[in-house]
C-alpha cells in the first residue's frame, strides 16, 4: 500500500495547517490548504476506492476516498465534481481525481483542501478527523518493507584438526 501527499508539503501557507484556527475561522481547522494554482489535477494520496462524490454549501465540490485500512480521505473545494464514479478504485500518487478549484462558501482563492476521516464517509465534515500529513507518515511507516536483515556471516567451517608434528626421538649416537 502506498501513501503520498497530493502536493508537497511546501505549498501549506501559513495558516494552512491542521488544527490552525487563525481568522477568517472561528473553529480549529479540520484539515491542510495546499496553495496550488486553480485546475492543477490532483492526484490520489492513497489506493482505495471513490466512497462520495458530492456539493457542499462550505466546502465546494468534495470527494472521498477510502483506503483499504478504512480511513477517509477528502478533497475539497475542487473545480468541479470529480469525472470518478462512487465505486471506482483509484491509486496512489497517479490517479488523477479532480482540479484544484476555489469553490464552497469556506475558500478565499484557489487551493485543495485536504483532510483525513474515519471509517465513515461523512467523517470528513462531522465527525472525527486527524492532521493528513501526520497519518500519512504514520501509515507509511506501518507499510514500509521492513528491511531483511543481512543473513548472518557463516562461522568459518573448522578446518580439520591439525596433527602436531611429532618430534623425532634424536638417534641414539653411533659409537664409532
Amino acid at each position: 500500500m502506498t501513501y503520498v501527499l497530493p502536493f508537497p508539503e511546501s505549498k501549506i501557507p501559513k495558516g494552512g495547517e491542521f488544527g490552525n484556527n487563525d481568522a477568517p475561522r472561528t473553529n480549529d481547522h479540520r484539515g491542510v490548504d495546499f496553495a496550488v494554482a486553480a485546475g492543477t489535477p490532483i492526484k490520489s494520496a492513497t489506493d482505495g476506492t471513490v466512497v462520495l462524490d458530492k456539493w457542499s454549501d462550505i466546502l465546494g465540490w468534495v470527494l472521498v476516498v477510502q483506503c483499504p485500512r478504512g480511513v477517509t480521505w477528502g478533497y475539497c473545494h475542487m473545480r468541479e465534481g470529480s469525472k470518478l464514479n462512487i465505486g471506482d478504485k483509484v491509486v496512489a500518487g497517479e490517479t488523477v481525481i479532480g482540479k484544484v478549484g476555489n469553490t464552497g462558501s469556506a475558500s478565499r482563492g484557489a487551493h485543495l483542501h485536504f483532510t483525513c476521516g474515519g471509517k465513515e464517509e461523512t467523517s470528513v465534515f462531522y465527525g472525527w478527523v486527524q492532521d493528513p500529513i501526520a497519518a500519512i507518515k504514520r501509515l507509511e511507516a506501518k507499510t514500509a518493507p521492513k528491511a531483511k536483515a543481512a543473513p548472518a556471516a557463516e562461522a568459518p567451517k573448522a578446518a580439520a584438526p591439525v596433527a602436531e608434528p611429532v618430534a623425532k626421538k634424536p638417534e641414539a649416537k653411533k659409537a664409532k
